[in-house]
């Protein structure tokens, strides 16, 4: 591809010596007649140099009025080096047009394709301000195409609790809520960013009421089947309580009571768990961000893991950075965290040793779990945050678990824009990461020093 370009060039440097050479030989011969004549040599030489120059410089200017758009002033009177030039411009003009056409052409597909989508997309500027929408978006938003350009969405919307997404710039997560345009339509929507030198940021909004109806309607009859299996199983509890206790020591009957009263403990702890699940998945409002003092809370939870684990005699370890509070819910923030703690004492055989950290690591916060017990196969770490999935599932049950603990974290851990992540080896024990954004931490240097 190379090779006809060069070969252009060098005809092209050979007509321009042809073409100057040729100049220079009339001013020559300008200068040899003017000789002939008696006229002054000198004079003779600057008046055939001042020509070609003018020439030069009127060529100059016509090629500057077609650079501008003057379409007639190359059709003529042009030749030589110049010819070439106003040829190659030409060229340039025409594939600038044919570019321009292409380009046009996709624009307008694309904006037919924006047109066809069931989603809304807004197209946004540095400052926020309205570039560009689908009809989808006008609908969903209640925006005209024609008026809001150039706005800022913030200021074009009556939503606080959308301005204050908007505003944050917090976009890992998508937002969910009412359509401004339409309050029947709930919306999942969604910010990237998509150009880095100068920011744009592509808004998309889906249409996800059906799905978050279906969901409503699961967390309704979760919530519903918890409250009503809570009074029969109360009921039941304290029969065989009363039963257990007319009951002597060396009775045949008194086993079988046993394992029914720990049956309805775990009963319980299963109803507990679904119901506080389908609430934190059905929290449409947005959690505290107050500052949480995280080493203090782990200290408390260690503790409490302490008695949890004093007939296995497990050893805790904890350390970590005592200055990084994390903004967030505390009571949610402690349900995941001792999670965590007692599910390593209680699937993991006696005298193991958990570690507990929490620290910066980079340009996040990490607190993690770590323990050198069994260990998990691999083809399990995939699944275990979803609802009542047990590696185990006898071992789970006699340690009091209910295949609910990781998924009830995982909720947690998304409502503070945190990720779960879990490594194990089997033979090598297991870790359980929370990472958290620099966003929601807050340090306090003077704690630290005391």
């Amino acid at each position: 591809m190379k090779a006809p370009v060069k070969t252009r060039a060098m005809v092209l440097r050979r007509k321009a010596l042809e073409q100057e050479s040729l100049s220079l030989a009339v001013c020559a011969a300008g200068v040899i007649i003017a000789l002939l004549l008696g006229i002054d040599t000198e004079l003779a030489l600057a008046v055939g140099l001042a020509a070609y120059a003018f020439w030069h410089l009127a060529q100059a200017v016509r090629l500057l009025a077609f650079l501008l758009g003057d379409q007639d002033r190359a059709e003529s009177g042009v030749w030589g080096i110049w010819r070439e030039a106003f040829d190659r411009v030409t060229w340039m003009k025409r594939r600038e047009r044919k570019r321009k056409r292409r380009q046009h052409r996709v624009i307008s597909s694309f904006r037919r394709m924006a047109a066809a989508m069931p989603d809304g997309v807004i197209t946004l500027g540095s400052e926020g301000q309205v570039s560009w929408l689908n009809p989808q978006a006008e609908r969903f938003f209640g925006l005209n195409g024609e008026l809001v350009l150039g706005q800022k969405l913030v200021e074009l919307i009556d939503h606080p609790a959308l301005q204050d997404y908007l505003q944050t710039g917090r976009f890992k997560r998508a937002f969910e809520v009412e359509a401004p345009g339409d309050p029947a339509v709930i919306l999942a929507i969604s910010v990237m960013k998509f150009k880095k030198k100068r920011e744009r940021y592509l808004l998309v909004a889906r249409d996800i009421t059906k799905q978050y109806l279906m969901n409503q309607a699961q967390r309704d009859f979760t919530l519903n089947v918890s409250h009503e299996l809570r009074t029969p199983l109360t009921v039941l509890h304290g029969y065989i309580e009363t039963l257990l206790d007319n009951e002597e020591e060396q009775s045949p009957k008194r086993r079988p009571l046993l394992r029914m009263i720990e049956q309805t403990h775990r009963m319980r702890g299963v109803i507990q768990d679904m119901s506080a699940l389908s609430r934190l998945e059905g929290a449409s409002e947005g959690i505290q961000n107050d500052p949480v003092d995280v080493l203090y809370m782990l200290g408390d939870i260690a503790r409490e893991g302490a008695e949890l684990a004093r007939d296995t005699q497990h050893e805790l370890h904890l350390s970590g950075d005592q200055s990084l509070d994390l903004l967030g819910d505390e009571a949610l923030l402690r349900s995941a965290f001792s999670n965590l703690v007692f599910n390593a004492i209680r699937h993991t055989p006696s005298h193991t040793r958990v570690e507990i950290s929490w620290d910066r690591v980079g340009d996040h916060a990490e607190l993690r779990v770590r323990d050198n017990g069994a260990g998990i196969a691999a083809r399990h770490l995939p699944r275990l945050t979803e609802r009542f999935y047990r590696v185990d599932g006898g071992r789970s049950s006699d340690a009091g678990g209910t295949g609910l603990g990781l998924a009830i974290v995982r909720q947690i851990l998304d409502m503070h824009e945190a990720r779960l992540m879990i490594g194990s080896e089997e033979g090598r024990g297991s870790s359980f990461t929370c990472r958290f954004p620099l966003q929601r931490v807050h340090e306090v240097p003077d704690r630290a020093s005391a």
